[in-house]
């Protein structure tokens, strides 16, 4: 997994599934389209890590380890988003003074 950047695991996590030969088709039809150099090049790089032969047997552990890192953990309560809550009871002080 050293092998890959932030970015490319990144594109891997966006257009990729557990099959690898429907995950290669995608980022190489998304390599097309892209109009943008440096994204286009991190495409096709990706596309030519994911056609090495040893990557193939490996891929669903790659797959699963970029779906595991990216992907919220959905187990534990989101203390992190809690701020973005609104409130049950909302300040009318503050509320007035606003309008």
């Amino acid at each position: 997994m050293t092998e890959l950047k932030m970015k490319e695991m990144q594109i891997i996590h966006w257009f990729g599934c557990p099959n690898l030969n429907c995950t290669k088709e995608r980022i190489h039809l998304a390599a097309m389209l892209a109009t943008d150099a440096e994204m286009k090049k991190n495409l096709y790089k990706v596309c030519r890590f994911l056609a090495r032969e040893e990557i193939a047997y490996r891929y669903p552990s790659i797959y699963e380890m970029i779906r595991k890192m990216f992907s919220p953990d959905d187990t534990n309560p989101p203390d992190a988003c809690a701020m973005f809550m609104p409130d049950n009871e909302p300040d009318d002080e503050e509320y007035a003074m606003a309008a």
